[in-house]
């Protein structure tokens, strides 16, 4: 484990990150728990706070629930009535409560406006502008925390978890096989014909009925061929998709589907992680999200290297990013002041800091410095997402509207079971495009009113 005091610092949209030698205190450790210090605060009256999230099971779930003790420790007036649920499942409950007025006080969810625009517009979530001047947070979290959760100058989230998808690969059967780090695309599909020859699975990725694995995936090979610009302009300027560099990506991955590169049936559901922890597996596209249960799962030598550009890539391809999921306000809540209360413990404290990064395995948007020890895959992480030559860049869930976001939620998957081809994900991606520029959820057609 390494131990640093840790200054997190966003230059522009780049995620830049610094070590400095200080030691701040703050949190101490008992019994292998991180234990902040707590500064109570006296309230006579008594409040519960609900609090919807998707961590069900894992590190981040823990390091939530030691966050929210920590909280409660510090208000004594709180209780924290917290309720995780799959992505799936919490969207359907809280559409039906938001028409029944009994939504959460706070939910920890995607914020992307593809996810909350249509909330947003209906009035379910808070404006946050003033909140984030009255903490701060400006000041002190980076920039993608509400660059992304935004639109038409209405800020209706507080992002959080810094992610970044890489390329993680069982070293072993690379140092086997004798293969080197793939400087590009092109040169990592070459390696994926020498492993699946050698008799090794060579991808631990499905394109199954799973959102999540679609989008990541396929936004993770298309910033390998699209230029910031060309980025920039289907993210920001509702520009085509219809370009020779989407073309490149989407013949990508059906050449590794036409190859066998992938599992059996990557369009039915699997486990991913079990499939990568087997073994059995040389190559995973994936976050660090991951890197918690690796370092505590695995038991063989597991590498972290940037995903390739393609050598056609102008810039040489972007790395994908996230803020991860965001907190958002319901506007009926009636104890919204308990709401920015938590949030700003959560986000803008180093002792919260400390428990999202060591717990949760995940690096958390807090900018000011901090002690914490990181696993060796931890610290690689952070040299990723603090590389500038990497192109970090916003995946591109963070940025689409709601049939866009439908599309590539499902397109993986029917590329593999080959109900889309070059042509039709190109017709199909420029139809959602359309919709969603005439129902204005797209960053360039969004308005609140």
């Amino acid at each position: 484990m390494f131990k640093k005091s840790m200054s997190l610092i966003l230059t522009g949209a780049m995620l830049t990150l610094v070590f400095a030698g200080i030691n701040n205190g703050g949190a101490s450790e008992k019994a292998g728990k991180i234990i902040p210090d707590i500064t109570k605060t006296e309230s006579s009256e008594q409040v519960t706070l609900t609090i919807w999230d998707t961590f069900v099971d894992g590190s981040l779930g823990q390091a939530q629930e030691d966050i929210i003790a920590a909280y409660q420790e510090a208000h004594p007036n709180v209780t924290v009535e917290r309720v995780a649920k799959d992505g799936a499942t919490l969207s359907e409950t809280l559409k039906a409560a938001f028409m029944s007025g009994d939504a959460p006080d706070l939910v920890y969810y995607e914020a992307g406006i593809g996810t909350v625009g249509n909330y947003v517009k209906a009035g379910y979530y808070e404006d946050l502008a003033s909140v984030y001047d009255e903490y701060g947070w400006k000041d002190n979290i980076m920039s993608a925390c509400w660059e992304i959760p935004s639109a038409d100058g209405y800020v209706w989230g507080v992002g959080n978890e810094m992610e970044t998808m890489s390329l993680y690969i069982n070293q072993a059967i690379f140092d086997e096989l004798g293969l080197d780090v793939p400087e590009s695309i092109e040169e990592l599909t070459e390696d994926m014909a020498v492993i699946k020859d050698s008799g090794y699975q060579v991808l631990a990725n499905t394109l199954d009925s799973q959102w999540y694995n679609n989008m990541n995936f396929i936004g993770t090979v298309l910033y390998a061929y699209m230029t910031q610009d060309e980025i920039q302009d289907c993210m920001n300027n509702d520009g085509s998709w219809d370009k020779e560099s989407v073309r490149k990506a989407v013949n990508c991955i059906q050449d590794w589907l036409d190859k066998g590169y992938f599992p059996a049936h990557p369009e039915v559901d699997g486990d991913q992680e079990q499939m990568f922890f087997s073994g059995d597996y040389a190559c995973w596209i994936t976050g660090n999200w991951e890197v918690g249960n690796i370092t505590e799962k695995v038991d063989f030598t597991t590498s972290i290297y940037p995903f390739p550009g393609s050598a056609s890539c102008a810039d040489g391809g972007s790395q994908v990013n996230f803020s991860g999921g965001a907190y958002l306000v319901y506007s009926g809540s009636e104890v919204k002041d308990t709401a920015y209360q938590f949030i700003d413990f959560s986000i803008n404290n180093p002792d919260t800091a400390k428990i999202w990064a060591e717990v949760g395995g995940t690096m958390p948007p807090y900018m000011k410095e901090y002690d914490v020890e990181l696993s060796p895959l931890s610290e690689r992480v952070v040299e990723l997402l603090g590389d500038e030559t990497l192109q970090n860049t916003a995946g591109i869930n963070m940025w689409l509207g709601t049939a866009s976001f439908d599309f590539f939620s499902k397109a993986g998957q029917n590329l593999a079971v080959q109900s889309l081809d070059e042509a039709s994900f190109i017709a199909e991606a420029e139809s959602a495009r359309l919709q969603d520029i005439e129902t204005g959820l797209t960053k360039g057609a969004f308005k609140v009113k």
